[in-house]
């Protein structure tokens, strides 16, 4: 069967997350409008006949880091390149920038088969992809040059097909009914954490992580508990994220834990604590537990 790696590389907020969960049909990595939502190299696996794609979600390329955390940021998006079979540069219909001329670059530099998805088609008129699509042909023989909407899922089979050229003949890397190799933890902080972008937007920044510290799993008759704490940098942003009487954070629990439910299949008790951990963003060992 047709089985490799495919990493889909971009700038911040183009949409390679959509399309992540748009491909394997669930949702298996979180989307917000926040830039670099996306922290870590996420795995999407995509399973169809005789085909088997890991889609390897990478955060959105950064020219100059400002602390721990971005330079985590640029070395998954490194490691993604290496580990790749093959690369999507995923961008928004208009003519390319800086950043995608430098992903370009990275792309030459690996010597890899490339193809170039334009998303977001939905928001031009075709008139103007023409225009798009040869400015891009001029900077580089791109495999492929598929146009797609993943919001609207307009044109995923062409990108499944490109995919599906790009990789080896090779045995099934993953088993066929797994969609992700993160574990549910991590899935459980990765939603909660979407939904503290999407609940506050602009009234939080970008200095928000979460960690599950607890996954009490009980009997059938009992619900679940999970603890788990939002750390932010300052003191404002607890009390931003807490609201008055609590009534913010239990707004983000109440929310949240229906799409946890589904994601674990048991009906759980949310506990949900605010911790202040100043310049978290520098310290490495904390930024490696929000992996676990």
């Amino acid at each position: 069967m047709k089985s490799g790696l495919v990493a889909l590389i971009g700038r911040a907020n183009v949409g390679k997350s959509t399309l992540v969960n748009s491909l394997v049909g669930q949702k298996v990595t979180i989307v917000s409008a926040k830039p670099h939502t996306t922290r870590h190299r996420l795995l999407g696996i995509l399973n169809g006949p005789n085909l088997q794609i890991g889609l390897l979600d990478t955060p959105g390329f950064l020219k100059q880091g400002r602390d721990l955390l971005d330079t985590s940021m640029s070395r998954e998006l490194a490691t993604a390149l290496e580990d790749a079979h093959a690369i999507a540069l995923v961008a928004e219909p208009r003519t390319p920038g800086d950043i995608e001329l430098d992903l370009i670059t990275h792309i030459k530099k690996s010597r890899k088969n490339a193809f170039l998805v334009i998303n977001k088609i939905d928001t031009v008129a075709k008139a103007k992809l023409l225009p798009i699509i040869e400015s891009y042909s001029k900077i580089f023989p791109f495999s492929e040059i598929v146009p797609v909407s993943s919001t609207k899922s307009d044109g995923l089979n062409s990108v499944i097909s490109a995919m599906a050229k790009a990789v080896p003949l090779h045995e099934p890397l993953f088993p066929e009914d797994a969609l992700t190799d993160r574990p549910v933890r991590f899935l459980i902080g990765e939603l909660i954490r979407e939904r503290i972008f999407n609940f506050y937007r602009h009234e939080i920044p970008y200095d928000v992580a979460v960690i599950l510290e607890t996954f009490d799993e009980r009997n059938d008759k009992e619900r679940n508990y999970l603890r788990a704490v939002v750390y932010v940098d300052k003191p404002s942003q607890k009390q931003l994220l807490i609201g008055k009487k609590g009534n913010a954070l239990k707004s983000v629990g109440v929310d949240v834990r229906p799409e946890i439910e589904k994601l674990i299949g048991k009906p759980i008790y949310l506990d949900l604590w605010v911790k202040i951990n100043p310049k978290w963003r520098n310290k490495a060992g904390f930024i490696q537990n929000t992996l676990k």
